[in-house]
């Protein structure tokens, strides 16, 4: 095993690591719904990560160390959007799609919804950017209906009283 100093090198460049707290994982499942698995998720501080980029190469979440939080729960709706991104990526895995191999060569973020076409049908990004703009979208009171009607796994919501009228 390679070794800097004492230290192993994927333990020298590991300097956080944490399991998913429990308001992330309520935050999660309120997307999510149980079609994600929360149990082996940690979220690491790694020193190859970029600031401002988190990578999901293996089902867990890695992020430079100035971006790394305690509970992304607690803090802005930003980043925990920016968590609910990235868990997609997660979920992604979790259903067999070559995360790594397909980010390689499609990129795209930006999507235009089109009726009739499934999500997985959309690249890796362009379905976890969907996400993360129902998550915005729904937490702030916009209109979220196209997303809601072409992401698989939300969690169905109950109708307001004045829907059903």
């Amino acid at each position: 095993m390679l070794r800097i100093g004492s230290k192993s090198i994927s333990s020298f460049l590991v300097l956080k690591k944490r399991t998913l707290t429990t308001s992330e994982k309520e935050l999660a499942y309120s997307v999510f719904g149980t079609q994600l698995k929360l149990e082996n998720i940690h979220i690491v501080a790694h020193r190859l990560v970029l600031q401002h980029y988190a990578v999901s190469p293996n089902g867990n979440i890695y992020f430079h160390q100035k971006d790394w939080r305690a509970d992304f729960s607690q803090e802005s709706i930003a980043l925990q959007s920016w968590l609910i991104h990235e868990l997609v990526h997660v979920w992604q895995l979790q259903q067999g799609i070559a995360v790594v191999k397909k980010a390689l060569f499609d990129r795209r973020y930006q999507y235009a919804i089109q009726a009739g076409k499934s999500f997985l049908h959309y690249g890796i990004e362009q379905q976890a950017q969907m996400v993360q703009d129902y998550f915005l979208k729904s937490r702030t009171g916009q209109n979220c209906d196209d997303l809601k009607a072409c992401i698989p796994f939300l969690k169905p919501t109950m109708k307001t009283s004045s829907e059903v009228i």
